[in-house]
């Protein structure tokens, strides 16, 4: 045979077995759950310390939570002698499993050494710790994945040691069938030979003459024939320690199922823990969120417009934002008496919001804070994002931003959609699978549009019906859903669905929006190995601006426009109303924006609203009632929401 001979399976076992010291094993840092931390309970009887409240922003992990520890790497352990290998094999194997043991009481007391007990009222402080472990556990979770892959790794390596072995094991059997045909052919030289030495021997006599000759013969075929005896021994020998390396491959072989199975079940385990911390993760999410509130409201304030900033006096006076308090905003106006000889005190309106966003703040900054909400909608909860305010106050630019496809002013629809698609790609390594389907529909003077059609191809009306007797879900028969599968092919929806919706030019805004848009993702979840299901729908919608008829003057077809909005936004204030009340009856059906949007606005769903105001003073009464109703809808609270499973 041809090449260098193959190494026997005991250099091979101990060469893969030094290999299996290189994979460093860190320490699991998962929590564990059931222990919590002591608190100090002398701070529970003083009073309230004054907190300064500052803007919000992304928390670091490492500033809130105890240090984090990095895996320990074992160094290369000696070469065994041939005879201890398998005892110190053993005892290496606990070892290793020793050392990947989770230990239960080092990450809580690294977490939580130094807290003190929050006071029921310092929810803002729960919020932080709450958001800290977020972080922790987000870590973990990574950790363990990279845990995952080093045993996938390790499994496909044994495979293809196993498929060496036997490989091996079928070269060995035909040498063996070689060697024992070439056995049979010695022994039938070697009959022939002693059967010619009997004829020799009877015709001695006869041929004296070739005697000599036929003695060298005789020679030579004893000294075959002993060559051949030594051949058959040497034979032997070699097949009996084929045998034996034929019974050590077999036993290593058995070994590595053992060790398949075993980390088969290490696998399961990690999946398990994996799965756990998933749950918790949501669990502690959905309770920020609910301490957050399931009814939001942030205010926008947008840019003046370079028309605008000639006809105004330098810098906003009658609107003031506190430098140290990122959620309050102070209007202010200047009253004159009525003789008009001297000037009384400015009259002051302070709002105060969930978050308030300065004319500088950018699209990325805004989109931020709703980050989380849109994760709700992920983890299996009803979520209805919609912008109200006057005419021309920026809600289309809020919502869906410019027509220019600028990554950095990408509306918060598009930075929705990004963000659920490129989550939905991470939990696939948690055996979770999603399936999306889109809607672009606006509803213009209470009548359903769908925005994904052409308008020469609409049909009958479109109106809203229950999806069966047994649920209140509603659906729209005869509107275009369109399955989706990446961000890509929603983006191509919208930049259709724009093209597609009612505007027109009124006194307030030269491009005005003249219907609602309302824009439903329905996000249905499957994980086949836990056998859960989640179901929600995110909404987002844009909200047609509120006008005054004494300002814009409308007639005709924009009259009626404006009527009809103006009715619709009155119907969604008395729907908020009703549910903060806790009334038998809520007004869903007084007008087609409520009755679509009642999923998402009752207890079972999240809701935020932008309200959008315009920096200009001639607008100031206008901005006026439109922060009046956005803190009405603030004071609103509604009940738990809860996961749709």
């Amino acid at each position: 045979m041809d090449g260098p001979p193959p190494l026997p399976l005991r250099e091979q076992k101990m060469n893969s077995e030094e290999k299996s010291f290189l994979l460093p094993k860190g320490p699991s840092r998962l929590p564990v759950s059931g222990l919590r931390l002591k608190r100090p309970a002398s701070d529970e009887n003083e009073p309230p310390k004054v907190d300064r409240k500052r803007a919000r922003g992304p928390l670091d992990p490492t500033k809130r939570g105890g240090p984090v520890t990095a895996a320990p790497c074992f160094p290369k352990p000696p070469p065994a002698a041939p005879g201890l290998r398998s005892h110190r094999q053993a005892a290496g194997s606990r070892r290793t499993v020793a050392a990947a043991a989770p230990k239960p009481a080092a990450a809580p007391a690294a977490a939580g050494g130094g807290e003190k007990k929050r006071a029921p009222w310092d929810l803002k402080g729960q919020v932080s710790d709450l958001r800290a472990k977020v972080g922790i556990y987000k870590e973990k979770a990574q950790g363990l994945a990279g845990e995952n892959e080093a045993l996938r790794q390790r499994l496909n390596q044994l495979e293809g040691e196993l498929k060496q072995a036997t490989a091996r094991n079928q070269q060995l059997e035909g040498q063996n069938s070689a060697l024992a045909l070439e056995l049979q052919t010695c022994q039938a030289q070697a009959t022939e030979s002693l059967q010619r030495v009997e004829q020799l021997v009877e015709q001695e006599q006869q041929l004296q003459e070739t005697i000599k000759s036929q003695s060298q013969t005789i020679r030579e075929l004893e000294s075959a024939g002993r060559k051949a005896r030594e051949a058959k021994e040497d034979l032997a020998a070699q097949l009996e320690a084929r045998e034996a390396e034929l019974r050590l491959a077999q036993e290593s072989l058995a070994q590595r199922a053992q060790e398949n199975e075993a980390l088969a079940a290490r696998k399961a385990q990690l999946e398990q823990k994996l799965h756990e911390s998933e749950m918790e993760r949501r669990s502690l999410h959905n309770a920020v969120q609910e301490l957050k509130g399931n009814i939001r409201v942030f205010c926008r304030v947008r840019p003046l417009l370079s028309s605008e900033k000639e006809a105004q006096k330098p810098g906003m006076s009658h609107l003031r934002f506190p430098p140290d308090d990122s959620k309050s905003l102070v209007l202010s106006k200047a009253e004159e008496s009525h003789v008009g000889r001297e000037r009384k005190e400015d009259i002051v309106y302070e709002f105060n919001f969930d978050q308030v966003f300065p004319p500088s703040s950018s699209q990325e900054e805004v989109f931020e804070e709703i980050s989380l909400l849109v994760q709700s909608a992920l983890d299996g909860y009803h979520v209805c994002i919609f912008a109200y305010g006057q005419t021309g106050s920026g809600k289309t630019y809020t919502m869906e931003g410019p027509d220019c496809q600028d990554p950095s002013t990408a509306g918060m629809i598009p930075r929705a959609v990004q963000q659920i698609f490129r989550k939905a790609r991470e939990m696939e390594a948690k055996g979770w699978k999603y399936h999306f389907t889109a809607n672009f529909l606006e509803i213009y003077n209470e009548s359903l549009r769908d925005l994904l059609v052409l308008r020469p191809e609409r049909g009958s009306e479109l109106e809203i019906r229950r999806v069966s007797q047994c649920t209140e879900e509603l659906h729209v028969p005869n509107l275009c859903y369109v399955p989706v599968a990446s961000e890509h092919e929603v983006l191509k929806l919208l930049q259709r669905a724009k093209a597609n919706r009612s505007v027109a030019k009124t006194n307030l805004n030269e491009r005005s929006s003249r219907s609602h848009s309302l824009f439903q993702l329905r996000i249905e979840g499957h994980n086949a190995n836990r056998e859960l299901h989640t179901s929600s729908v995110l909404s987002l919608v844009d909200l047609a601006g509120s006008e005054r008829l004494d300002k814009s003057l409308s007639t005709g077809d924009r009259l009626k426009e404006t009527q009809a909005i103006n009715s619709s936004l009155s119907n969604l204030g008395l729907v908020i109303t009703a549910l903060s009340n806790k009334e038998a009856h809520v007004p869903y059906r007084n007008s087609k924006l409520t009755y679509l949007l009642q999923n998402s606005l009752g207890g079972n769903s999240k809701m935020l609203m932008f309200v959008n105001i315009s920096p200009s003073e001639e607008n100031f009464a206008e901005s006026l009632n439109s922060l009046r109703f956005a803190r009405k809808v603030n004071e609103c609270v509604i009940g738990t929401a809860s996961n749709r499973k």
